[in-house]
């Protein structure tokens, strides 16, 4: 399935692909590259595997993939936090792609540390079914870290200007 991103299609791109185990139809390890939109001079690298469709068949199991993927992200000069990122406990969603038709999915979500001057970018996995994982988890993570050079501060609402009183002219 094709990842949904953020507002970040003008710097998302296939790094590499690699095959991987497998007798005729080999797994893939795929690495796609983008960039945050709200915070500048920060490149995100994620690494996903993906099982070919026939092993699934032979699993009786068509619509789901592991989860294996890895997360790490680079600075490329100033890093700058734009006025616009969302800087609450939360975090902000900047990557999300369906893993399988039903219930899983993989997300990268920003969380802004200003007091240790740094963005953080969480990779995680979320199903609703942990029946059949083999630790019996719902969430799998990886993160990564950049150091902060500059926050923007977020832009004042523009305020009226104040009108003095006409005054009739004689």
């Amino acid at each position: 399935m094709a990842p949904a991103y953020a507002d970040i299609n003008d710097g998302q791109r296939i790094v590499g692909e690699m095959s991987g185990s497998g007798f005729f139809l080999k797994d893939t390890l795929r690495i796609e590259s983008f960039n945050d939109p709200k915070v500048d001079g920060v490149q995100l690298y994620l690494s996903d595997f993906q099982k070919p469709l026939t092993e699934k068949i032979v699993a009786g199991d068509v619509f789901t993939d592991p989860t294996l993927a890895g997360l790490t992200c680079s600075a490329r000069g100033r890093v700058v936090v734009g006025p616009e990122a969302v800087t609450t406990v939360e975090g902000e969603e900047v990557f999300s792609e369906a893993r399988s038709l039903l219930f899983k999915s993989l997300k990268v979500r920003r969380i802004i540390d200003r007091e240790g001057k740094s963005v953080v970018y969480v990779l995680y996995s979320q199903k609703l079914d942990k029946s059949n994982d083999q630790d019996g988890s719902r969430f799998k993570s990886a993160l990564c870290a950049v150091r902060v050079d500059e926050f923007k501060p977020p832009a004042q609402p523009p305020t009226e200007a104040v009108r003095e009183p006409r005054t009739a002219v004689k």
